[in-house]
């Protein structure tokens, strides 16, 4: 069926954008029925037995305003004869496929086209996940704050039609949608109207079943809508949502609407869950409140095309189970994703684990962990953060297994308990000067773990730059947190060399902790383990600063540092002489070969 509707929509793809054709294509499904198309079609006045018709149906009055107002521009802009032909070809595919189907696949196709549409199979996997946990009955009630195209909605629901359906959105475009879907999903009682939930709730006073919400990813109220937020009782507990980014505003909003009992399911970004300021503050309150029952973390890739970056499912119940109370189950559903063409999806086995894990509520090694509430890092949320695989490939050890439990058992502190850490400075192309008055360390001047004095760029900087904040001093350790991670430690006496925005200096306390003991640590197995599970990021990985201030790093008396250092230095100076010698001999054995060829004349080695 895909391929008849693609041979339809190509066949006016010269006359008609994506745009115009989801908006004809939601204008004929408004009606949805295919004996009602073929009459229009055969009438005198198509236009005017179109709108007639459209009068007919049960629609709210922005839907059918909307469906007039594309008519009309439709019939501005085309033929009467090209309207009946669209209106044929759509009626000759309802007589073979039902039109909800037909119509998701119409808004997958054209919006892909216009790079907004994520992966409906992958999006129909997440609420999957969803409805199971909700376990929904005929005549409970559903709502949603940020309702989108409905597609979430109609398929967390199937065939339970009696359910009680209310939705808003301040996108009239995607209402226009649900309300459509929802009508070919033969849903008899639905609500929907167009409003912002975070200033201004729809269905104020009413509270419901289970809540489903998938907020506007990196949504920015305005002075305004911020100014409203601030006097509003519904965030007097949880606290008003971020300026920069609003959406767990969205989920604070949604849990004020549901009853005593309800349960409530939210989508994110992972940033939501790890952010700090009023994001931080929000979360510690849900934590406090023990409503958060789940959180899901899925890889980037499952809101594909709109967007590469991860997400993660926040599932909230405010009637938890006594042996769910003062917990979180967190499950990082990376290992359980695939790679399909440009989208990721969850694998067969994949989905199933994930509902087998919430049915259950067990955890898996490496997939799913559960942690009291009391056992949080800052009230960090990420699923990741807590639940890994303790296997890693590095470089250096090949696969290597760790215990961070055993490390827990050491005595340890964090790194700016014994050090101080400070960024590098962000350095313009159109400062690089040879003869500038410093010079800057890049990732790509650390070979080996050791720093190439001698080929470093110079900048001119001055003026506003403190040049001071940024300036390395001898002994302090460089540790990369974009991309590739390199540690060194610069040795030089130089003055005039400063650390670029792509590192982290640490600057040691020399009566506490050694720099190379240090460093030695960081390229431990262990911290190699921590960090690359640190970083974050869809695109280029990062490091955050914030958890590099809190590495735990094993307290030694500083004596007992510096015989270890001592005797480590002793041995590499002792190996690198051993595998110079090495290297040396197979260089003479190679050459050896060559004089037997009868070829050492035809080079010289300078």
């Amino acid at each position: 069926m895909k391929k008849e509707l693609m041979n339809l929509l190509d066949k006016h793809r010269g006359m008609l954008s994506p745009q115009q054709q989801l908006q004809i294509g939601s204008l004929i499904f408004s009606i949805g029925d295919s004996k009602t198309l073929r009459q229009i079609a055969s009438s005198i006045n198509v236009i005017e037995k179109l709108e007639e018709t459209i009068e007919t149906l049960s629609y709210s009055q922005f839907t059918t305003k909307r469906l007039h107002r594309d008519l009309n521009q439709f019939k501005a802009s085309t033929s009467v004869s090209m309207l009946v032909d669209i209106i044929l070809d759509y009626a000759k595919l309802l007589e073979v496929t039902d039109p909800l189907t037909i119509y998701d696949e119409l808004i997958e196709l054209t919006e892909e086209k216009l790079g907004g549409l994520v992966s409906l199979k992958a999006t129909q996997q997440q609420t999957e996940i969803v409805r199971q946990y909700f376990d929904i009955q005929e005549h409970e009630t559903v709502f949603s704050g940020r309702i989108g195209k409905g597609i979430g909605v109609t398929d967390l629901l199937q065939n339970t039609t009696q359910i009680s359906i209310y939705g808003q959105d301040f996108a009239v475009d995607d209402l226009v949608i649900a309300e459509i879907r929802l009508y070919l999903g033969r849903f008899k009682n639905v609500q929907l109207k167009q409003a912002n939930i975070l200033t201004n709730p729809a269905f104020d006073n009413q509270y419901f079943d289970f809540i489903y919400d998938t907020p506007r990813f990196g949504y920015k109220p305005t002075s305004e809508e911020m100014d409203q937020l601030k006097p509003d009782p519904r965030f007097s507990y949880y606290g008003v949502p971020s300026r920069m980014n609003a959406d767990l505003g969205f989920m604070v909003a949604g849990i004020q609407a549901l009853n005593d009992k309800g349960k409530g399911a939210f989508f994110f970004t992972t940033g939501a869950l790890s952010r700090s300021g009023a994001d931080e503050k929000i979360r510690e309150r849900l934590v406090i409140n023990d409503i958060i029952e789940a959180i899901i973390e899925f890889p980037g890739g499952f809101y594909a095309p709109a967007t590469g970056i991860s997400s993660v499912l926040v599932l909230v119940n405010k009637a938890k189970m006594s042996y769910a109370q003062d917990q979180i189950l967190f499950i990082n559903a990376t290992a359980l994703s695939e790679k399909v063409r440009k989208k990721t999806m969850l694998t067969v086995e994949g989905l199933e684990e994930i509902l087998s894990i919430l049915s259950e509520r067990k955890e898996v090694k490496g997939i799913s962990k559960i942690l009291g509430t009391n056992e949080l890092y800052d009230y960090e949320l990420v699923s990741s953060r807590y639940v890994f695989e303790n296997e890693m490939d590095l470089d250096m050890y090949g696969t290597v297994e760790v215990d961070i439990q055993a490390l827990d058992t050491l005595n340890t502190v964090p790194l700016h308990k014994i050090a101080t850490t400070f960024r590098g400075y962000n350095a313009l192309p159109k400062d690089e000067n040879p003869n500038g008055n410093v010079s800057m360390i890049k990732i790509s001047d650390i070979i080996d773990s050791e720093i190439q004095e001698d080929s470093l760029t110079r900048y001119d900087l001055g003026g506003r730059v403190k040049i001071e904040n940024y300036r390395l001093q001898h002994g302090d350790i460089v540790l990369s947190i974009r991309g590739q991670l390199k540690v060194a430690i610069f040795e030089s006496e130089r003055d005039d060399v400063l650390l670029s925005q792509n590192f982290i200096g640490i600057r040691c306390n020399k009566d506490k902790i050694n720099p190379t003991f240090l460093k030695l640590y960081l390229e431990s197995p262990t911290m190699q383990f921590i960090m690359q599970n640190k970083l974050t990021g869809s695109t280029v990985l990062n490091l955050p600063p914030k958890d590099i201030e809190e590495f735990r790093i094993p307290v030694l008396p500083l004596e007992q540092q510096q015989q270890i250092v001592s005797s480590y230095q002793k041995q590499q100076v002792k190996l690198k002489a051993e595998l110079e010698k090495i290297q040396s001999e197979l260089k003479r054995s190679k050459l050896n070969a060559f004089k037997q060829m009868g070829i050492e004349q035809t080079f010289t080695l300078k």
